[in-house]
Formats: C-alpha cells, structure tokens, sequence
C-alpha cells in the first residue's frame, strides 16, 4: 500500500497535467461515488504555507472530510435551486474562467519547458564568463585628485603600494595595506568597478577613480573567472526562468490581440459609493 508521502507526492505531479480517468488515485467514497486525490490535493493548496511546508499526512482525514462537506453541501445547494441563482452562476462563471485560463497557461508553459531549452538556456550562462570574472585588488583612499596623482607618480617610480596604502589611505583597508580580497560584479559601485575589471593583472591606476567616497588609486593583482555550476545544478533555476519568461510571453501575446479599457479607479469607487448610498436610503 502507498504511503501518504508517496500519494501526496503523485498528486503535485499529476496536477501539472490533464488527468485521463485512469490516472486518478481514489481516496474515500461519498454515497458510493470516489474522492479523488486530486481533489483533496487542491483543498490542501489553500491551506497556510506553515502547514503545507510542514507536510500534510496529519491533516489527511480532515482534508478528506473537507472534499465530502463541500460535495454534500454543493448538493443541497442544488436542491434549493441556488444553481439557477444569477449571482450564483456568475460565481461560477468567474470560478470557471480561472481554471480555464490556469489551464491554458499552464500548459502553454509545459511546451516551452524542454530539455532542449534548458540546455539551450545553460548553454549561453555557461558562454557567458563576464557575469563570473572576479578581481583580487587594492585600493588607496585619499580626499582629492591632486593627492591621487601624487601617489600614481610615486608608483610610478617604484614606490610600493602597501605601504603607500598604510601611510596615506583614508580608507578601513589602509592598515592592512589597501587589500579588498576578491570580488565579482556588482559588489563595487559601478565607477570603481568598471575601472578595476578593465585593468590588467598586476597593474595599477594610470589615472584616479574618484566615487562617492573620495578618489581611489587601484592596483589588480589577479583575474580570474568562476567555473560555470553543472547542468544539473542549475535545471531547476533555468527551468523556472524559462517558465516565467515564457508566461510573461504568453500573457503579452494574448493582450495583444485584445482591446482593453480600463476605467480610472476614482470614477469606479465614486460609482460603487453612489450604489451604496442608494441601497442604504
């Protein structure tokens, strides 16, 4: 007999796709008729992420229960009629509309999300080593561009950089002889940044970089770029960035085809206060 972890874990899996009748897992029968797990797996998507995250085998019963309660009271709803109500049909036109378009969506996405296109897609983060080059550097602080051009003439003539740094860096690495360590992209403000990613290794500063912060002379001493993860690192990340590129896709190619007017937000609440006092009078 299956586990509950293993049924659970079968429902995620089959809820990504149409399910033929053969394929449903029968959990309960209400007045002989089955409780199907996939119902009872959209009662528990409603539920608080606490419980959801913490799993779901203790609430399995009420989770049934909650599928037979709402069929039982679908069917006296029935029964008065409330089927036929106009707001009651709306509801579930509405309701109706949701799964449809969640269907649709979803689907469409499916098609998009292949093998190919994930290796497609790892293929140019892989090509692309810009975004993993780090920088290994130090930097001098000063206050002004004339005292920066003073210590690039010093280098210059062979003066070292460390101990320039710890005699006359305003900076919280000038103690420790202007070291930065290692960075990548991103982690400098973009003028520092863009300066020492176009230095050669073992160079410094032919001019100063000035920032926020004052002006820095900088000296790289090592480049290198970070291997890429592997393929099977990276699928789930590739495959989620192709699903919400391709909804995204998707959802503008339907709005294209469609022409959208959309009221200002003022004039519907004064409406709906107009209604209201109305009903009230």
């Amino acid at each position: 007999m299956r586990s509950i972890t293993t049924l659970v874990t079968t429902a995620f899996l089959l809820a990504a796709t149409p399910l033929a009748a053969q394929d449903r897992i029968q959990v309960a029968t209400l007045n002989d008729t089955p409780i199907w797990l996939d119902e009872v797996m959209a009662v528990a998507e409603g539920l608080p992420a606490e419980y959801r995250q913490a799993g779901i085998g203790q609430l399995y019963p009420q989770l049934v229960a909650e599928v037979a309660n709402s069929r039982l009271a679908a069917a006296a709803a029935r029964a008065e009629g409330l089927d036929k109500d106009e707001q009651v049909l709306e509801a579930m036109r509405l309701a109706a509309d949701r799964v449809l378009a969640e269907t649709y969506i979803r689907n469409a996405v499916a098609l998009e999300v292949t093998d190919a296109a994930i290796q497609q897609a790892y293929d140019t983060f892989a090509a692309d080593t810009a975004s993993r080059e780090q920088v290994t550097a130090s930097h001098i602080l000063v206050e002004t561009e004339e005292e920066a051009n003073a210590i690039i003439a010093e280098l210059n003539d062979g003066a070292d950089f460390a101990q320039l740094a710890q005699d006359k860096s305003t900076g919280p690495s000038g103690p420790n002889g202007g070291a930065l360590g290692t960075f990548g992209r991103g982690q400098m403000v973009p003028a520092f940044e863009n300066a020492a990613f176009d230095m050669p290794p073992g160079s410094h500063s032919a001019k100063p970089v000035q920032t926020q912060f004052g002006w820095h002379v900088i000296k790289v001493t090592e480049k290198s770029t970070q291997p890429a993860p592997s393929l099977e690192e990276m699928s789930d990340q590739l495959a989620a960035n192709i699903s919400r590129q391709s909804f995204a896709r998707i959802v503008e190619g339907l709005r294209a085809e469609a022409d959208i007017e959309i009221r200002p937000f003022e004039d519907v609440l004064g409406e709906a206060e107009g209604q209201a006092s109305t009903t009230n009078q």
